[in-house]
């Protein structure tokens, strides 16, 4: 087909577009791997601050619209 450009269409072809795509820059596995690691980090401790948020507003340290006081 003319005017479409190639695409690979075997397992193969697919392998090599996506090893030249990874070998240098943001989508390296090594700097894949480190977002990973940390979104995942980011993602326990918005946890433990909201079990933490939940246990201040529970016993009385915090109003449950704590948060309206910080709008700017």
């Amino acid at each position: 087909m003319e005017g479409l450009p190639p695409v690979p269409r075997t397992k193969d072809g697919l392998a090599r577009l996506t090893e030249a795509r990874t070998k240098h820059g943001l989508y390296t596995k090594e700097k894949r791997a480190e977002a990973r690691r940390f979104a995942e980090q980011g993602r326990q401790m918005r946890g433990e601050l909201k079990e933490l948020e939940a246990w201040f507003v529970d016993h009385g340290h915090l109003s449950k619209k704590w948060r309206k006081d910080w709008e700017l």
